[in-house]
């Protein structure tokens, strides 16, 4: 047995347990959860974690979520099975989850005018529509990768003096960003309400949100990014689950929709 050690400084403690899918040398891919500089096999908790993805899991609903965090927990406050644990740096890690789709949505003001006065200077940067609705486009569920996979530069059309000139994006662009993992379906056709976001919402992961500017500046009217967004968006490995931010919850900003 193994008594995972968790120094005090580590963001990876009894308060986070995200959730991810590993493998190693000869073994499939499963779901783990990260303790300090560990990853822990979820097989030796449960069978649903056999899969080489996390849907299965999650379909599971709010209810088996919260029970399984538990278990989790009492798990790796004790002593652990050897065979359990892995040394992350031995470990190989995988997409976390299969991506049936993904929305962006333009939800900060600050990023929302910045990049209007990059696309359209001299004019208002937040186009009429901005504080009415959520504004967002579909991306290309294909293309999301864990982090660390090699990102392979775009190529398409640019704006050029007389005529638009093709070739690799020369504006290649990041952008940090927080995606929410929705953990279970809903009808189609069947809306479901903003209270519902926590027993729907299974956890947050870090993106990245590779953008190429110059081929989106091009494009982007009047139907939204297309090419210059749908080349690689990258997600971290490990989820956190919804459920380990409870304490960090704060009020929001004044919101004034109008």
């Amino acid at each position: 047995m193994t008594r995972i050690d968790i120094p005090e400084d580590s963001l990876f403690g009894l308060g986070n347990l995200p959730y991810g899918v590993f493998s190693t040398p000869g073994t499939p891919p499963r779901a783990g959860v990260r303790v300090a500089d560990t990853v822990v096999d979820l097989t030796f908790v449960d069978d649903v974690f056999a899969a080489p993805c996390l849907n299965p899991f999650m379909a599971q609903g709010h209810a088996r979520w919260v029970e399984v965090r538990a278990r989790i927990l009492d798990l790796v406050s004790g002593d652990v099975p050897d065979a359990a644990v892995h040394p992350v740096d031995s470990v190989t890690l995988h997409m976390p989850f299969e991506v049936a789709d993904y929305v962006d949505f333009y939800a900060s003001e600050h990023h929302a005018s910045n990049l209007g006065r990059l696309f359209r200077p001299g004019s208002e940067p937040l186009m009429p529509n901005w504080k009415h609705l959520p504004v967002g486009y579909h991306g290309r569920a294909g293309t999301v990768v864990p982090s660390g996979t090699d990102i392979v530069r775009p190529t398409g059309q640019r704006k050029g003096e007389a005529a638009p000139t093709f070739g690799g994006s020369r504006r290649l662009d990041i952008e940090a960003e927080v995606g929410f993992v929705v953990g279970t379906p809903s009808p189609l056709g069947s809306p479901v309400g903003a209270d519902d976001f926590g027993e729907r919402v299974f956890g947050a992961v870090l993106v990245n949100d590779w953008s190429a500017r110059d081929i989106q500046a091009w494009e982007y009217v009047p139907l939204g990014p297309f090419l210059g967004k749908s080349f690689a968006t990258s997600i971290s490995p490990w989820v956190v689950p919804l459920l380990a931010l409870d304490a960090a919850r704060v009020a929001t900003p004044p919101q004034t929709p109008e």
